[in-house]
């Protein structure tokens, strides 16, 4: 019995670092990518059944009732929204009436329809959710070294990530060096199709870069410390070229975070420490000398921002009118462009809200809602015992999952996959048992 738990566990390990891997390379894509989505859910499928045996079987993890009911909350909605209602209930609901009338238009029969006013979108978006939920099972079941492993192959993506933005820098009017189409062009972007995601991934592997340089100052190899360190100097030297308004406005908490995370407890030569604030002055200097001009014409370029401002009241009187159920989950856009006024029409694309809270209102109602202010009250509570009762990795999770959900104001981080299970892999971090028992550093 312990020899087949063991091979489990490897089996989980080897199945989590492949979802990582196909995520990094394929999961930064948006939906004009459904071919690269559909590989990165084909690829989670692994994890999920091995997730699912484990904690459906014996010896499954204890304490994590509250997480998994949030966690089968947010399955169960877009599974209600898609659910056949004969017309005498569906027609009742709030914000069905364009539907009405289409179909009246079209002299077709109200007939059998669930609540989505997107059902395509919906089952989208459902089938979106398995590669996150499989992350969240599996992190919840490895052991310590497994997750920090995981941690590395993500830091390692980022930083080939990295290296592939020097390439798009150097081709500005696109190619090879982007993976998609539809994207940044002559931006660097990474792996991922958006400059903001970029930033963000970025951001949420800062946290871990800290704690991983730490372990190696003291534990060795050396390398590791300053490979770790040279990865965090160039991360934040990219956030500057990226020019994410929201990743330079976090990257100054997320820095003093990282700090709080490298030097607690001690452990690095004072020699070592002088060198890395040198070098940590000198990328400083460099970015606000090559790069200031442009950041600052993001903040004073007022177009994308007005635009926002403007459609955020607009969003949240279409999500008054679909409430208590919503819209749908993945029905914003149909929703939107339903309503938009002609004096937004722009050539823009505005495919989602640029607030996630506010889209996913309109989206999920009241339902969401719940399973939101249920997740942040979790996260709340165990956030604030990770800084005096857990260890660095669970205190990096804490940090990321917090940029995360900071970016979600003013951006859609979670609607992209790859980031989206880098969030429920730092949400497993947290919810695993072994990582709160572990000694505070």
């Amino acid at each position: 019995m312990e020899r087949e738990a063991r091979r489990h566990d490897v089996a989980m390990t080897w199945a989590a670092l492949l979802l990582v891997a196909i995520a990094a390379m394929f999961g930064g894509a948006s939906r004009e990518n459904p071919l690269r989505l559909a590989l990165v859910e084909l690829g989670a499928l692994p994890l999920l059944v091995l997730g699912l045996r484990r904690h459906l079987g014996p010896g499954s993890p204890s304490g994590l009732a509250i997480p998994l009911a949030i966690l089968g909350c947010a399955v169960a909605i877009p599974v209600i929204q898609l659910i056949p209602l004969p017309p005498t209930l569906w027609t009742a609901l709030p914000g069905q009436a364009p539907r009405l009338e289409a179909l009246r238009l079209a002299g077709l029969a109200p007939g059998w329809r669930p609540i989505s006013l997107a059902p395509d979108d919906t089952r989208g978006a459902l089938l979106a959710l398995t590669p996150p939920v499989a992350m969240f099972l599996g992190a919840t079941c490895l052991d310590r070294a497994a997750r920090e492993r995981l941690t590395f192959v993500w830091i390692s993506a980022a930083a080939i990530g990295l290296a592939l933005g020097l390439a798009q820098l150097a081709s500005p009017g696109g190619g090879l060096a982007y993976p998609y189409a539809i994207t940044n062009t002559g931006s660097l972007v990474g792996w991922f199709a958006n400059r903001n995601h970029e930033a963000g991934a970025l951001l949420a592997s800062l946290p871990f870069a800290a704690v991983l340089a730490r372990s190696a100052a003291r534990k060795g190899p050396v390398w590791g410390a300053w490979a770790m360190g040279v990865f965090g100097l160039v991360a934040v030297a990219a956030l500057g070229v990226i020019r994410s308004r929201a990743g330079v406005i976090l990257a100054g908490p997320v820095l003093v975070g990282c700090a709080i995370l490298a030097w607690r407890g001690g452990g690095l030569a004072s020699r070592r420490g002088a060198l890395a604030a040198s070098l940590a002055v000198l990328v400083v200097g460099l970015v606000a000398w090559f790069g200031a001009s442009p950041v600052l014409d993001r903040f004073t370029a007022p177009t994308g921002a007005e635009f926002r401002l403007e459609a955020w009241p607009i969003v949240a009187r279409a999500a008054g009118d679909t409430l208590p159920f919503g819209a749908g989950l993945g029905a914003f856009d149909l929703v939107f462009r339903a309503v938009e006024p002609l004096r937004l029409v722009a050539a823009n694309y505005f495919n989602h809200s640029h607030n996630d809270y506010l889209e996913l209102w309109l989206e999920t109602g009241w339902l969401g809602a719940a399973a939101l202010l249920a997740f942040a009250v979790w996260f709340a509570t165990v956030a604030a015992r990770t800084w005096t009762r857990g260890g660095g990795l669970i205190r990096a999770a804490s940090l990321a999952v917090l940029v995360l959900m900071a970016q979600s104001l003013v951006d859609y981080p979670l609607r992209t996959e790859a980031l989206a299970i880098w969030f429920a892999f730092c949400c497993g971090v947290l919810a695993a048992p072994d990582e709160m028992r572990s000694a505070p550093s």
